[in-house]
C-alpha cells in the first residue's frame, strides 16, 4: 500500500505497451489520444446517481481553496465520511500528509471506528493511487487541478515567500531575479539552512502533488514523460484547468452526475495576494529557465488543457455544453451579486432549467458560501461525529 511513485508502479518500462507506430516514428498513447479524430460510443447523458466517492488533490495556488469549499460543501450536503487529518498537535493549515508520498488509513483521525467508510479525502496530499484505493471505499474517483506554469509560479513565489527565502526581498524583481540563475539562489538557501531540497521540492511542484513519480521528476526523456501522464489520465476522473473554471466545474459536474447547485461557488478569491514584483513580465531568458526547470509541469498542464477541450468537443455535440456554461456563469454573478447585498429579506428564488432542480438561496447559503476549507472541514468532521454517535469517546480525540 504505502509504494508510490516507482517506474514499475506506472508501467512505463516496457515502451511496447506505451506507442502506437505511425509512419517512421513512435507515437505516444497521450499523442494519440489527442490528436485522434473524436470516434466510438459518446457518454450517455443520463446519470442515474450522484458519485459520492471522490479524493480531490488539492494543489498549492490553483484555485484549489476555493474548489475545496465546493466540494465540501457537497460532502456536508451528502453526509459523506472525509478523511479528516490526524496528528498529535493538533491541525497545521489544510495539510493531510502533504509533502510525504505515503498515506495510510492511520492518517485519518477516528480511523479505528470509519476506518472502512471514508469516501471523501479533500486535504493537501500527494496522490498515491495504490495507497489512497486501500484507505477510500470502492469505485473512488479521483479529481485533480492544474494551473498555467508562468501563472502558477508567480502566485507560488511570494505566497510561499521564497523572495524571503533567497534573501532577495529587496530586490524590485526578486521572482525575476531568481529565474536569472535559479541553481545560484537554490544553492545559496540551502547552504544557509543545511536543507538540500530548497527550491528542488518546487521545480515541476503541480505534477509532483498530481503523482507524477518522484523519481522520475528531473527526466529530460519526452517518451517517460508522456508514458506517466498517460497513466495518470487513466487514473483521474477529470483535472480542473483553473483558467477556465467555470467551464471545468461544468464538466466536473456531468462527469459525477451533480446538480447545478452543487457547484456554485464564490466569486472572491481566497488567499488572494496583492503584489505588484508578481505582475513584472519574464525576460526571454527567464522564462526559458522556467521552461528547462519546469518541462514536466508545462507537458503535464499542456495535456490536461487540451484533454479538457477535447472532451468539451464531445460534450457539445448535441449536449449544449456551451449553452449550460453561459447559464452557469450568470447564475453564479446572480447568486454572488445577492449574497453581497447587506440586507436579504427574501430568498432568491432560482426555478429549474435543464441543468438543475428549483432551489433557493438564503443567508444560510450565503455563509456556507464565504466559509474556509478549514471552516467547512470542521463543521464536516462535527457532522460526522454527531451522526455516528461516536464524540463522547474519549479515546477517539479529534486530532
Amino acid at each position: 500500500m504505502g509504494s508510490h511513485g516507482t517506474t514499475n508502479d506506472y508501467m512505463i518500462t516496457s515502451s511496447s505497451d506505451a506507442v502506437l507506430e505511425r509512419g517512421d516514428r513512435l507515437l505516444t498513447r497521450a499523442e494519440h489520444f489527442l490528436t485522434s479524430e473524436l470516434s466510438g460510443p459518446q457518454r450517455n447523458d443520463t446519470c442515474s446517481d450522484p458519485v459520492t466517492n471522490f479524493v480531490f488533490i488539492k494543489v498549492h495556488k490553483t484555485a484549489s481553496a476555493s474548489t475545496a469549499v465546493v466540494l465540501l460543501r457537497f460532502a456536508y450536503k451528502h453526509h459523506m465520511i472525509m478523511c479528516y487529518p490526524h496528528t498529535p498537535w493538533g491541525i497545521a493549515g489544510f495539510r493531510l500528509t502533504f509533502p510525504s508520498t505515503e498515506i495510510y488509513k492511520s492518517n485519518c483521525s477516528r480511523w479505528q471506528v470509519l476506518g472502512d467508510h471514508f469516501n471523501f479525502l479533500v486535504h493537501h496530499t500527494i496522490f498515491n493511487k495504490s495507497g489512497m484505493d486501500a484507505i477510500m471505499k470502492p469505485g473512488t474517483k479521483y479529481i485533480g487541478i492544474m494551473r498555467e506554469p508562468q501563472s502558477h509560479i508567480r502566485s507560488w513565489f511570494f505566497y510561499n515567500r521564497h523572495h524571503r527565502i533567497y534573501k532577495n526581498q529587496g530586490h524590485k524583481n526578486p521572482l525575476g531575479e531568481y529565474l536569472d540563475n535559479p541553481e545560484y539562489f537554490e544553492d545559496l538557501a540551502s547552504k544557509r539552512t543545511r536543507r538540500t531540497d530548497i527550491g528542488v521540492h518546487d521545480r515541476n511542484k503541480q505534477a509532483f502533488i498530481m503523482g507524477f513519480p518522484p523519481d522520475l521528476l528531473n527526466t529530460q526523456d519526452t517518451g517517460i514523460m508522456d508514458r506517466a501522464i498517460w497513466q495518470l489520465h487513466q487514473w483521474y476522473t477529470f483535472v480542473i484547468i483553473s483558467e477556465y473554471y467555470e467551464e471545468s466545474l461544468v464538466m466536473l459536474r456531468r462527469k459525477m452526475c451533480w446538480d447545478l447547485y452543487d457547484i456554485l461557488h464564490s466569486t472572491k478569491k481566497i488567499h488572494e495576494q496583492h503584489t505588484p514584483k508578481k505582475y513584472i513580465p519574464f525576460t526571454d531568458k527567464q522564462l526559458a529557465n522556467h521552461k528547462r526547470i519546469n518541462a514536466l509541469d508545462y507537458r503535464m498542464y499542456d495535456f490536461f488543457n487540451r484533454t479538457l477541450w477535447k472532451s468539451v468537443e464531445e460534450e457539445e455535440r448535441g449536449k449544449g455544453f456551451w449553452e449550460e456554461v453561459a447559464y452557469f456563469k450568470a447564475l453564479v454573478e446572480r447568486v454572488n451579486t445577492y449574497c453581497l447585498t447587506s440586507k436579504n429579506e427574501r430568498p432568491m428564488e432560482v426555478p429549474s432549467s435543464k441543468w438543475n432542480k428549483p432551489f433557493s438561496v438564503d443567508d444560510n447559503f450565503c455563509k456556507g458560501l464565504s466559509r474556509t476549507p478549514k471552516e467547512w472541514a470542521r463543521r464536516l468532521f462535527y457532522q460526522m461525529a454527531r451522526r455516528d454517535k461516536i464524540w463522547k469517546k474519549s479515546s477517539l480525540v479529534v486530532a
